[in-house]
């Protein structure tokens, strides 16, 4: 997608669709009054006819009958002006995107008052264009954007950083929507290989026997089960500073729930289980764009958890890299297992701060459905970071709470820890109770639950249906604040 900039008129620009956001109660003004004076006051009269009324994600199309260059006008409703963030500005723009796709725009402009938020107008439009069907042989002629035209003043490096992160997403995205066929643990480890070779950052990869005797029990125990190679993949960026950031992503690239076997229904969705890995090597590669003033070290459990002769049993237990002991109680609560390792081993890398990201827990759709993720950890400034920067990203968070006695819920008669509770309740909190257990008390940590928000069930206005590359941005805005500081 090629993508400019002009200061020139609404009604001089020569596309095939110029957008422009209007809010709910808003007349055309300024730019959109002089717009709507060279269409003959048909924007005037649309909203005057109850046509378009600016609600979030309307839209509608009016023809210009050659009375400007454009070939229409499209108007896309913001909702209401004073609830309008980053979030919304992309998610708009992504509404806008889609309405002009359905009629054929292959050259589009978009115009919003509040030049602060172009940035995320373009990442709405390219995320916005993600196509999930990757293996269709007869595709559905939805088009392409091939000229984004953004009406105001872009600098290159908003719009070399929008374009760096989109496309980092939509990585991301696809990586997610492969089938678990496609998308193994040794694709992932070639795909790690290709973005530490590219930037240059240092890479560890063990299979499951090297995994083994580096003392990994927890990660070996749930990849015993696949027949599919497993591997635990380490990144490393010195970029400087006192600071560490260390990440950590889920990478179960398919979960049948091992043999505590899950319904067969969706299970095809599995295949996502590994997204918080993608998310974190997407983020790597962002990393290696923007080299920040930080030191970054990621950590990749990648296996898949099935019910394979070697599968790990109900009341096995675990050792782990830290040396605490794991009793299973159920293979299904397999993501808790691995991370378990995976951030043990960025503290021994340094890691000061930890964001681990996993598809962890249905409890977190109970709770907050597909509209936010759940946020947990230690201590409270740096839960505060991390949600601070989920929300500039535009990237819903909900915190949930620790308490002392939420300990009791995974203690074990024959380990240092069982992975689940024996009765229900708590399912959020219960997983997140079991990770802090492997990071020590000095080392800020947060637990991201984006089970609920990785995947789509259902089309939005904005995007389609499938894998949202959750939880990168939120990575990216969280590093860009800490090399401020720093």
């Amino acid at each position: 997608m090629k993508i400019n900039s002009t200061s020139e008129k609404l009604e001089k620009i020569h596309t095939d669709a110029v957008a422009v956001i209007l809010f709910e109660g808003e007349k055309p003004s300024g730019k959109i009054a002089d717009l709507d004076k060279a269409l003959s006051n048909a924007i005037s009269e649309t909203i005057r006819l109850g046509e378009f009324k600016g609600r979030l994600y309307e839209t509608t199309s009016i023809f210009a009958h050659k009375k400007i260059p454009s070939t229409r006008v499209l108007l896309v409703g913001g909702g209401n002006k004073n609830e309008f963030d980053s979030r919304l500005a992309r998610n708009v723009a992504g509404a806008g995107v889609k309405r002009a796709l359905k009629i054929g725009v292959k050259k589009l402009a978009i115009y919003l008052e509040d030049e602060g938020r172009y940035e995320e107008i373009i990442e709405g439009v390219y995320l916005a264009t993600f196509d999930p069907g990757l293996y269709k042989t007869k595709k559905e002629d939805a088009g392409e954007i091939e000229e984004l035209t953004i009406v105001g003043k872009l600098n290159d490096e908003t719009k070399k950083h929008a374009i760096v992160v989109s496309e980092s997403t939509n990585w991301v995205r696809k990586m997610i929507n492969e089938p678990a066929n496609m998308m193994t643990p040794a694709k992932m480890v070639e795909e790690a290989r290709i973005i530490a070779k590219e930037y240059k950052f240092k890479l560890e990869v063990f299979n499951e026997s090297e995994a083994g005797k580096k003392g990994m029990g927890a990660f070996v125990g749930i990849a015993k089960g696949s027949e599919e190679p497993s591997y635990f993949v380490a990144l490393e960026y010195r970029g400087g500073g006192k600071k560490t950031l260390g990440v950590v992503g889920k990478g179960i690239t398919f979960d049948s729930g091992g043999i505590s076997i899950k319904p067969s229904e969706k299970m095809h969705e599995m295949k996502m289980d590994m997204s918080g890995a993608a998310a974190v090597l997407g983020f790597m590669k962002i990393v290696g764009e923007v080299r920040p003033k930080i030191n970054v070290v990621a950590a990749l459990p990648l296996t898949e958890n099935l019910p394979g002769g070697r599968a790990l049993k109900p009341g096995d237990v675990l050792k782990s890299f830290s040396g605490k002991t794991i009793e299973i109680i159920n293979t299904d609560a397999e993501g808790r297992v691995v991370l378990a390792d995976g951030l043990s081993y960025v503290v021994k890398l340094g890691a000061t701060h930890i964001v681990d990201l996993a598809t962890l827990t249905g409890a977190v759709i109970v709770a907050l459905g597909d509209q936010a993720s759940g946020i947990l950890g230690r201590p409270k400034s740096w839960v505060e970071q991390v949600a601070d920067a989920a929300k500039n990203a535009g990237e819903r968070v909900w915190q949930f709470p620790i308490y002392p006695e939420h300990k009791e819920l995974l203690k074990s008669e024959v380990a240092d820890i069982a992975n689940i509770p024996p009765k229900k309740g708590a399912g959020v909190i219960a997983g997140a109770v079991f990770l802090q257990e492997f990071v020590p008390e000095k080392t800020s940590w947060v637990h991201l639950d984006i089970a609920g928000t990785a995947w789509l069930d259902g089309e939005r206005p904005y995007l389609s249906r499938g894998p949202t590359g959750v939880g990168l941005r939120t990575l990216v805005k969280l590093m860009e604040g800490m090399e401020r500081e720093s």
